[in-house]
Protein backbone atom coordinates (compact mmCIF):
# COMPACT_ATOMS: atom_id res chain seq x y z
CA UNK A 1 0.00 0.00 0.00
CA UNK A 2 1.16 3.29 -1.21
CA UNK A 3 1.24 6.32 1.70
CA UNK A 4 0.35 9.94 1.08
CA UNK A 5 3.74 11.96 1.72
CA UNK A 6 1.58 14.85 2.70
CA UNK A 7 0.63 12.27 5.72
CA UNK A 8 3.99 11.34 6.91
CA UNK A 9 6.40 13.35 8.74
CA UNK A 10 9.71 13.78 7.54
CA UNK A 11 11.65 15.19 10.10
CA UNK A 12 13.64 12.67 13.48
CA UNK A 13 12.72 13.87 16.98
CA UNK A 14 16.03 15.94 17.60
CA UNK A 15 16.58 17.55 14.78
CA UNK A 16 13.26 19.63 14.95
CA UNK A 17 12.96 20.11 18.30
CA UNK A 18 12.76 23.63 19.85
CA UNK A 19 16.41 24.79 21.49
CA UNK A 20 17.63 26.80 23.77
CA UNK A 21 18.12 30.70 23.29
CA UNK A 22 21.58 30.21 24.48
CA UNK A 23 21.80 27.65 21.78
CA UNK A 24 20.24 29.93 19.15
CA UNK A 25 22.68 32.21 19.33
CA UNK A 26 25.35 30.25 19.24
CA UNK A 27 24.34 28.96 16.28
CA UNK A 28 23.66 32.24 14.93
CA UNK A 29 26.92 32.91 16.00
CA UNK A 30 28.48 30.52 13.15
CA UNK A 31 26.61 33.23 10.38
CA UNK A 32 27.89 36.57 9.92
CA UNK A 33 24.97 39.40 10.53
CA UNK A 34 22.58 40.59 8.16
CA UNK A 35 24.46 44.32 8.58
CA UNK A 36 27.75 43.10 8.16
CA UNK A 37 26.56 41.77 4.83
CA UNK A 38 24.47 44.73 4.00
CA UNK A 39 27.16 47.46 4.55
CA UNK A 40 30.11 45.53 3.05
CA UNK A 41 27.97 45.12 -0.49
CA UNK A 42 26.96 48.72 0.00
CA UNK A 43 30.04 50.15 0.13
CA UNK A 44 31.31 47.69 -2.78
CA UNK A 45 28.78 49.77 -4.70
CA UNK A 46 29.39 53.65 -3.26
CA UNK A 47 33.50 52.56 -4.92
CA UNK A 48 31.81 51.81 -7.88
CA UNK A 49 29.45 54.77 -7.76
CA UNK A 50 26.19 52.93 -8.32
CA UNK A 51 23.21 53.97 -6.72
CA UNK A 52 19.73 52.28 -6.29
CA UNK A 53 16.73 53.88 -5.71
CA UNK A 54 14.81 51.37 -8.17
CA UNK A 55 14.51 48.51 -5.84
CA UNK A 56 16.35 49.02 -2.59
CA UNK A 57 18.18 46.14 -0.55
CA UNK A 58 20.53 43.87 -1.97
CA UNK A 59 18.02 43.28 -4.94
CA UNK A 60 20.23 44.22 -7.66
CA UNK A 61 22.93 42.07 -5.99
CA UNK A 62 20.48 38.91 -6.08
CA UNK A 63 18.76 39.97 -10.00
CA UNK A 64 22.87 39.98 -11.10
CA UNK A 65 23.87 37.45 -9.50
CA UNK A 66 21.36 35.24 -11.06
CA UNK A 67 22.11 36.36 -14.88
CA UNK A 68 25.85 36.25 -13.99
CA UNK A 69 25.27 32.72 -13.32
CA UNK A 70 23.07 31.91 -16.14
CA UNK A 71 25.72 33.39 -18.19
CA UNK A 72 28.55 31.06 -16.61
CA UNK A 73 26.39 27.73 -16.99
CA UNK A 74 25.85 28.86 -20.69
CA UNK A 75 29.59 29.68 -21.49
CA UNK A 76 30.88 26.14 -19.37
CA UNK A 77 28.32 24.15 -21.15
CA UNK A 78 28.14 25.98 -24.68
CA UNK A 79 24.16 26.30 -24.44
CA UNK A 80 22.55 29.47 -25.15
CA UNK A 81 21.41 31.77 -21.65
CA UNK A 82 17.55 30.35 -22.06
CA UNK A 83 18.92 26.80 -21.87
CA UNK A 84 20.88 28.01 -18.28
CA UNK A 85 18.29 27.86 -15.63
CA UNK A 86 19.80 28.38 -11.88
CA UNK A 87 16.75 27.02 -9.09
CA UNK A 88 16.86 26.23 -5.19
CA UNK A 89 18.83 23.42 -5.72
CA UNK A 90 17.30 19.85 -7.26
CA UNK A 91 13.88 20.04 -5.76
CA UNK A 92 13.78 23.71 -7.11
CA UNK A 93 14.80 22.48 -10.37
CA UNK A 94 11.72 19.17 -10.03
CA UNK A 95 9.11 21.76 -9.21
CA UNK A 96 9.56 24.00 -12.52
CA UNK A 97 9.66 21.68 -14.58
CA UNK A 98 6.76 19.71 -13.86
CA UNK A 99 4.67 22.88 -13.00
CA UNK A 100 5.18 22.89 -17.04
CA UNK A 101 4.84 19.30 -16.91
CA UNK A 102 1.18 19.69 -15.82
CA UNK A 103 0.18 22.53 -17.81
CA UNK A 104 0.89 20.26 -20.89
CA UNK A 105 -0.89 17.53 -19.30
CA UNK A 106 -4.18 19.79 -18.88
CA UNK A 107 -3.91 22.24 -22.05
CA UNK A 108 -2.56 19.20 -24.24
CA UNK A 109 -4.16 15.86 -23.21
CA UNK A 110 -2.44 13.72 -25.83
CA UNK A 111 -0.11 12.42 -23.10
CA UNK A 112 -0.07 11.96 -19.06
CA UNK A 113 1.92 10.36 -16.38
CA UNK A 114 5.21 10.66 -14.71
CA UNK A 115 7.28 7.91 -15.64
CA UNK A 116 9.88 6.61 -13.11
CA UNK A 117 11.51 3.65 -11.63
CA UNK A 118 11.12 2.81 -8.22
CA UNK A 119 11.83 2.87 -5.40
CA UNK A 120 13.21 6.51 -6.32
CA UNK A 121 13.48 9.69 -4.57
CA UNK A 122 10.68 10.23 -2.18
CA UNK A 123 10.22 13.91 -3.61
CA UNK A 124 8.97 12.47 -6.65
CA UNK A 125 6.30 10.73 -5.06
CA UNK A 126 5.18 13.91 -3.33
CA UNK A 127 5.28 16.47 -6.21
CA UNK A 128 3.21 14.37 -8.41
CA UNK A 129 0.60 13.71 -5.89
CA UNK A 130 0.60 17.37 -5.05
CA UNK A 131 0.25 18.48 -8.76
CA UNK A 132 -2.42 15.11 -8.73
CA UNK A 133 -0.50 13.64 -11.89
CA UNK A 134 -0.39 10.11 -12.91
CA UNK A 135 2.36 8.28 -11.36
CA UNK A 136 3.52 5.41 -13.90
CA UNK A 137 6.33 3.16 -11.94
CA UNK A 138 7.98 0.70 -13.34
CA UNK A 139 9.88 -1.40 -10.47
CA UNK A 140 13.13 -2.41 -10.08
CA UNK A 141 13.83 -5.99 -9.70
CA UNK A 142 15.82 -7.94 -6.68
CA UNK A 143 18.76 -6.34 -8.63
CA UNK A 144 18.46 -2.83 -8.63
CA UNK A 145 19.49 -3.18 -12.24
CA UNK A 146 17.63 -0.31 -14.39
CA UNK A 147 14.95 -2.07 -16.06
CA UNK A 148 15.43 -0.90 -19.62
CA UNK A 149 13.14 -3.34 -21.27
CA UNK A 150 10.44 -2.08 -18.87
CA UNK A 151 10.54 1.45 -19.34
CA UNK A 152 10.69 1.63 -22.91
CA UNK A 153 7.55 -0.71 -23.49
CA UNK A 154 5.85 1.51 -20.65
CA UNK A 155 6.56 4.74 -22.47
CA UNK A 156 5.33 3.32 -26.04
CA UNK A 157 2.40 1.57 -23.99
CA UNK A 158 1.55 3.64 -21.48
CA UNK A 159 1.71 7.17 -23.29
CA UNK A 160 3.52 9.04 -20.32
CA UNK A 161 4.09 13.33 -20.69
CA UNK A 162 7.53 12.34 -19.18
CA UNK A 163 10.34 10.24 -18.14
CA UNK A 164 12.68 10.89 -15.60
CA UNK A 165 15.98 9.23 -15.04
CA UNK A 166 17.67 9.39 -11.76
CA UNK A 167 21.05 8.51 -12.04
CA UNK A 168 23.13 7.56 -9.73
CA UNK A 169 19.59 6.49 -8.30
CA UNK A 170 18.23 7.33 -5.12
CA UNK A 171 18.02 5.43 -2.69
CA UNK A 172 19.83 2.33 -4.21
CA UNK A 173 22.95 4.41 -5.26
CA UNK A 174 23.20 3.01 -8.39
CA UNK A 175 24.30 4.72 -11.69
CA UNK A 176 22.23 3.78 -15.12
CA UNK A 177 25.13 2.93 -17.65
CA UNK A 178 26.04 5.25 -19.93
CA UNK A 179 24.78 2.33 -22.97
CA UNK A 180 21.89 2.05 -21.08
CA UNK A 181 21.02 5.70 -21.30
CA UNK A 182 21.44 6.00 -24.99
CA UNK A 183 19.32 2.94 -25.02
CA UNK A 184 17.08 4.84 -23.36
CA UNK A 185 17.02 8.28 -24.52
CA UNK A 186 16.90 6.94 -28.36
CA UNK A 187 13.73 5.26 -27.56
CA UNK A 188 11.82 7.99 -26.30
CA UNK A 189 9.55 9.95 -28.45
CA UNK A 190 10.29 13.26 -29.06
CA UNK A 191 7.46 14.80 -27.81
CA UNK A 192 7.95 13.34 -24.60
CA UNK A 193 9.87 15.40 -21.47
CA UNK A 194 12.81 13.52 -20.08
CA UNK A 195 14.64 15.17 -17.23
CA UNK A 196 17.84 12.83 -16.03
CA UNK A 197 18.52 13.71 -12.25
CA UNK A 198 22.34 13.80 -11.56
CA UNK A 199 21.71 15.13 -8.25
CA UNK A 200 23.75 12.30 -6.71
CA UNK A 201 27.40 12.05 -7.35
CA UNK A 202 29.09 9.26 -9.32
CA UNK A 203 32.74 7.68 -8.45
CA UNK A 204 32.37 5.87 -12.06
CA UNK A 205 33.65 7.49 -14.89
CA UNK A 206 29.98 8.87 -16.95
CA UNK A 207 28.86 10.60 -20.09
CA UNK A 208 29.15 14.52 -19.18
CA UNK A 209 26.46 16.70 -19.10
CA UNK A 210 27.35 18.63 -22.27
CA UNK A 211 27.84 15.83 -24.54
CA UNK A 212 24.69 14.86 -23.70
CA UNK A 213 22.86 18.48 -24.13
CA UNK A 214 24.73 18.47 -27.46
CA UNK A 215 24.12 14.89 -28.24
CA UNK A 216 20.57 15.46 -28.15
CA UNK A 217 19.19 18.96 -29.21
CA UNK A 218 16.31 17.05 -30.95
CA UNK A 219 15.10 15.77 -27.59
CA UNK A 220 12.81 17.76 -25.03
CA UNK A 221 16.16 17.11 -22.12
CA UNK A 222 16.80 18.68 -18.88
CA UNK A 223 19.82 17.67 -16.59
CA UNK A 224 19.23 18.36 -13.21
CA UNK A 225 22.70 19.51 -11.17
CA UNK A 226 22.48 20.34 -7.44
CA UNK A 227 25.37 21.48 -5.11
CA UNK A 228 23.85 19.68 -2.44
CA UNK A 229 25.56 15.96 -2.55
CA UNK A 230 28.44 16.93 -5.28
CA UNK A 231 29.99 20.27 -3.00
CA UNK A 232 27.79 19.52 0.66
CA UNK A 233 25.97 22.90 -0.09
CA UNK A 234 22.71 21.71 0.40
CA UNK A 235 22.13 24.61 3.78
CA UNK A 236 22.42 26.95 0.49
CA UNK A 237 19.74 25.55 -1.88
CA UNK A 238 21.27 26.25 -5.22
CA UNK A 239 21.70 24.17 -8.11
CA UNK A 240 20.76 24.40 -12.08
CA UNK A 241 18.67 22.40 -15.32
CA UNK A 242 20.23 22.64 -18.45
CA UNK A 243 18.50 22.05 -21.83
CA UNK A 244 19.28 20.16 -24.68
CA UNK A 245 15.93 21.75 -26.74
CA UNK A 246 15.95 25.45 -26.70
CA UNK A 247 12.32 25.59 -27.23
CA UNK A 248 11.26 23.41 -24.38
CA UNK A 249 14.19 26.00 -22.00
CA UNK A 250 11.77 29.13 -23.28
CA UNK A 251 8.25 27.51 -22.28
CA UNK A 252 9.99 26.23 -18.38
CA UNK A 253 11.81 29.85 -18.14
CA UNK A 254 8.54 32.05 -17.02
CA UNK A 255 8.26 29.19 -14.33
CA UNK A 256 11.55 30.25 -12.62
CA UNK A 257 12.15 31.73 -9.27
CA UNK A 258 12.30 35.60 -9.69
CA UNK A 259 15.86 35.51 -7.06
CA UNK A 260 17.75 32.95 -4.96
CA UNK A 261 19.99 32.86 -2.13
CA UNK A 262 23.26 35.58 -3.10
CA UNK A 263 25.69 33.64 -1.13
CA UNK A 264 24.89 30.35 -3.03
CA UNK A 265 24.96 32.78 -6.10
CA UNK A 266 28.21 33.74 -5.94
CA UNK A 267 29.69 30.94 -4.45
CA UNK A 268 28.18 28.65 -7.55
CA UNK A 269 29.14 31.06 -10.07
CA UNK A 270 33.06 30.85 -8.85
CA UNK A 271 32.87 27.35 -8.57
CA UNK A 272 31.80 26.73 -12.57
CA UNK A 273 33.70 29.57 -13.90
CA UNK A 274 36.89 28.17 -11.87
CA UNK A 275 36.60 24.71 -12.55
CA UNK A 276 34.51 24.39 -15.69
CA UNK A 277 31.98 21.50 -16.51
CA UNK A 278 30.78 20.38 -12.58
CA UNK A 279 31.71 17.46 -11.04
CA UNK A 280 32.13 16.21 -7.33
CA UNK A 281 34.58 17.60 -4.48
CA UNK A 282 37.50 14.66 -4.36
CA UNK A 283 36.37 14.84 -0.70
CA UNK A 284 33.10 13.43 -1.58
CA UNK A 285 34.12 10.73 -4.09
CA UNK A 286 37.23 10.09 -1.98
CA UNK A 287 33.82 9.61 1.04
CA UNK A 288 32.21 7.41 -1.06
CA UNK A 289 35.07 5.28 -1.94
CA UNK A 290 36.07 4.85 1.49
CA UNK A 291 32.13 3.59 2.47
CA UNK A 292 32.20 1.04 -0.24
CA UNK A 293 35.43 -0.41 1.22
CA UNK A 294 33.95 -0.10 4.70
CA UNK A 295 30.15 -2.11 3.31
CA UNK A 296 32.58 -4.64 2.04
CA UNK A 297 34.38 -5.42 5.26
CA UNK A 298 31.21 -5.48 7.25
CA UNK A 299 29.52 -7.59 5.21
CA UNK A 300 32.28 -10.04 4.87
CA UNK A 301 31.65 -10.03 8.82
CA UNK A 302 27.47 -9.99 8.75
CA UNK A 303 26.59 -11.98 5.42
CA UNK A 304 22.94 -12.14 6.81
CA UNK A 305 22.58 -8.21 5.37
CA UNK A 306 22.93 -7.10 1.72
CA UNK A 307 23.73 -3.70 0.42
CA UNK A 308 23.57 -2.42 -3.51
CA UNK A 309 26.59 -1.92 -4.93
CA UNK A 310 26.56 1.98 -4.31
CA UNK A 311 28.42 3.89 -6.41
CA UNK A 312 26.77 7.72 -4.93
CA UNK A 313 25.31 9.05 -1.62
CA UNK A 314 23.17 6.62 -0.91
CA UNK A 315 23.02 2.79 -0.50
CA UNK A 316 19.90 0.53 0.77
CA UNK A 317 20.53 -1.83 3.02
CA UNK A 318 18.54 -5.07 3.04
CA UNK A 319 18.08 -6.67 6.78
CA UNK A 320 18.28 -10.03 7.73
CA UNK A 321 14.36 -11.71 8.52
CA UNK A 322 15.00 -11.43 11.95
CA UNK A 323 14.40 -7.99 12.06
CA UNK A 324 12.44 -5.37 10.37
CA UNK A 325 13.21 -1.64 9.29
CA UNK A 326 10.53 -0.67 12.26
CA UNK A 327 12.57 -2.05 14.74
CA UNK A 328 16.18 -1.81 13.28
CA UNK A 329 14.96 2.12 13.16
CA UNK A 330 14.03 1.85 17.04
CA UNK A 331 17.08 0.64 17.63
CA UNK A 332 19.29 2.95 16.42
CA UNK A 333 17.68 6.25 17.63
CA UNK A 334 18.24 6.13 21.14
CA UNK A 335 21.93 6.22 20.13
CA UNK A 336 21.45 9.12 18.49
CA UNK A 337 21.78 8.20 14.76
CA UNK A 338 18.90 8.43 12.19
CA UNK A 339 18.14 6.31 9.12
CA UNK A 340 15.47 6.39 6.40
CA UNK A 341 13.39 3.28 7.11
CA UNK A 342 11.77 1.64 4.39
CA UNK A 343 8.42 1.54 6.37
CA UNK A 344 8.40 5.18 5.33
CA UNK A 345 9.32 5.47 1.73
CA UNK A 346 6.14 6.41 -0.50
CA UNK A 347 5.45 2.58 -1.25
CA UNK A 348 6.77 1.21 2.28
CA UNK A 349 9.41 -1.68 2.19
CA UNK A 350 9.83 -2.74 5.77
CA UNK A 351 12.81 -5.50 4.76
CA UNK A 352 14.84 -2.72 3.45
CA UNK A 353 16.67 1.06 4.78
CA UNK A 354 18.66 3.85 2.43
CA UNK A 355 22.01 5.38 4.43
CA UNK A 356 23.74 7.81 3.45
CA UNK A 357 27.07 6.86 2.49
CA UNK A 358 28.58 10.41 0.96
CA UNK A 359 29.72 11.47 4.44
CA UNK A 360 32.91 10.70 6.19
CA UNK A 361 33.33 7.07 7.11
CA UNK A 362 33.36 7.47 11.15
CA UNK A 363 29.33 7.78 10.23
CA UNK A 364 28.97 4.45 8.38
CA UNK A 365 31.42 3.06 10.82
CA UNK A 366 29.36 3.52 14.18
CA UNK A 367 26.19 2.39 12.24
CA UNK A 368 27.90 -0.89 11.01
CA UNK A 369 29.28 -0.78 14.99
CA UNK A 370 26.05 -0.95 17.08
CA UNK A 371 24.42 -3.32 13.91
CA UNK A 372 27.58 -5.82 15.14
CA UNK A 373 27.18 -5.34 19.14
CA UNK A 374 23.69 -6.60 18.67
Amino acid sequence: MEISQTAKGLFETGFDDDISQENMARILSLFPTTELISDGLLELRDERGFVDMKRGELYPEIIGGVTRLRRTIASVYEIDFVQAQPNFACNGCIDTFLTHVQRLELTDGKRSGFLVATPTYFRYNHKVEALRMKLIDVKFPFTYAYPVDEVISALHQRRPSCLFLVTPNNPTGLPIPDNQLYQLLDNTPEDVCVAIDRTCANVDPEISTKELVHRYPHKRLAIFHSFSKYYGMSHLRIGFSVFSNKELASEVNRYLPFGLNLEALLKATHILATRGEFKATPQVLENINDNRRLASEFLGRCPEYKLTDFKSNYTLLTLPDNIDSKEFNARLQPHGIFVMPGHDFPQPNDRVVRLHTGGPKRYLQRVFEMIESW
